[in-house]
């Protein structure tokens, strides 16, 4: 897995709950979105994005015990883009919400997303329950 994709398939919000396989094609979608994105921007966007995904790459390999961040479970690469973002270099956290926002946004408008969302009863505890 190329460690965009695995960034990418790690921001991945996990409400609503989607079977494995239609989960692989939402995510594949999104990272398309996302690259996409990042190649529509200018180009001294796109050298600051490549630049901080470097560092990003750099960190999350040391971080996660000098393995490529495509090689481990997609939840130990969940942990490292959180201790990411909770890092106190502005470009570095603006890297990771810049990925995140992208992500969710290719995630909410995918219409296998928005069937499950559909689809799902609302308790309490989802993120779109309304008090009534």
């Amino acid at each position: 897995m190329v460690a965009i994709d695995a960034m990418i398939d790690a921001l991945l919000p996990e409400w609503p709950a989607l079977p494995p396989e239609r989960r692989m094609c939402v995510s594949a979608d999104c990272t398309r979105f996302v690259r996409r994105q990042i190649a529509l921007s200018p180009a001294h966007i796109r050298f600051g994005i490549h630049v901080l995904f470097v560092a990003f790459c750099l960190f999350a390999f040391l971080r996660l015990g000098a393995r490529p961040l495509g090689s481990v479970p997609r939840e130990r690469r969940t942990l490292a883009l959180r201790a990411f973002a909770r890092e106190q270099v502005a470009p570095l956290v603006a890297l990771e919400r810049v990925l995140r926002s992208m992500t969710i946004v290719a995630y909410l408008e995918h219409a296998d997303v928005l069937a499950a969302i559909a689809e799902a009863p609302l308790s309490a505890s989802d993120p779109l329950h309304v008090e009534q």
